[in-house]
């Protein structure tokens, strides 16, 4: 389940403009991947995501 729940993780960030965990728990929800923010935030850690600025104050995943 975890390679999968973080196969997933890594599409959506390479998809989709993700701002926040909580974002990212509702679309893996809509993939059918229910998942808790303590361990999205350990798969985010794991994986080596980062958070970088867009224009203006906002943050985004992006994959390392």
């Amino acid at each position: 389940m975890k390679s999968k729940r973080q196969e997933k993780i890594l599409e959506l960030i390479a998809q989709y403009a993700i701002e926040t965990q909580e974002e990212l728990l509702e679309r893996l929800s809509e993939c059918g991947i229910p998942s808790m923010q303590a361990t999205v935030s350990r798969d985010i850690k794991e994986l080596g995501i980062i958070k970088t600025p867009l224009k203006g104050s906002a943050y985004v995943y992006e994959l390392p």
